[in-house]
């Protein structure tokens, strides 16, 4: 790739990252993604009071840690709740509260309103087309990751 390719290529990723438009006040974008996640393995696995922090962990792509830090500035904010059961106290469960799916459904409104207006904006060749690209992106980063040819 020439030098010229590979510093546009830079100079677009690194606008495209300091432009994101994030539309929440309340929330910033981890906590939206996972306030998104617990409330969807809620739903998914309706026997439990709420979502196991494992599970979070697997969903999210993040180590227990990194969750566990997440979940206290949620549940500092009063956005989710810690539960414990009688059968298995070293299983904990974490679920929305009632101000926390307020939130989340008003991040999820907010949210579509921004994506609308970037399809309509984009058009459906171009959205279908950076949606492909993005995809392949993904890939590409995701196999040298893998392959730990990455640099930390």
């Amino acid at each position: 790739m020439e030098q010229q390719q590979r510093d546009q290529l830079m100079q677009s990723m690194h606008r495209l990252k300091k432009m994101q438009p994030w539309p929440m006040t309340a929330l910033s974008r981890g906590e939206f993604f996972m306030l998104h996640k617990i409330s969807h393995l809620v739903e998914k696995e309706q026997n439990n009071p709420g979502a196991k922090i494992s599970k979070l962990s697997k969903a999210t792509d993040m180590s227990k840690p990194a969750v566990s830090q997440m979940l206290n500035s949620l549940e500092n904010k009063g956005f989710i709740e810690r539960i414990l059961t009688k059968e298995d106290r070293r299983v904990v469960y974490v679920n929305l509260t009632e101000k926390g799916t307020k939130v989340l459904k008003k991040a999820h409104t907010e949210m579509d309103n921004l994506l609308r207006q970037m399809l309509e904006e984009l058009g459906p060749e171009d959205t279908a087309e950076l949606t492909r690209i993005a995809d392949k992106l993904f890939k590409i980063l995701e196999k040298i990751k893998k392959n730990e040819t990455f640099i930390n």
